[in-house]
């Protein structure tokens, strides 16, 4: 067997599950909020929600680089 049969899952940190859920319900209100508020068509704030969330994950990702970077 290989260690990866062995390996235990990850999971996340405590500051990692409270940053994914302040994203998730920044994404919800953001919808709701362009949906229902302001009058945008249904698939223009599913786009717009879509698109908030990635400029997020970019975000991040660039975070993340440049933490593991640091790291080396």
């Amino acid at each position: 067997m290989s260690e990866l049969d062995h390996a235990r899952p990850q999971t996340l940190s405590p500051l990692a599950k409270l940053g994914v859920t302040v994203v998730v319900i920044a994404a919800l209100s953001w919808f709701f909020v362009s949906w229902l508020v302001l009058g945008s068509p249904l698939t223009d704030a599913i786009g717009e929600t879509a698109g908030s969330l990635a400029v997020v994950l970019l975000i991040v990702s660039v975070i993340g680089t440049a933490r593991a970077d640091d790291g080396a």
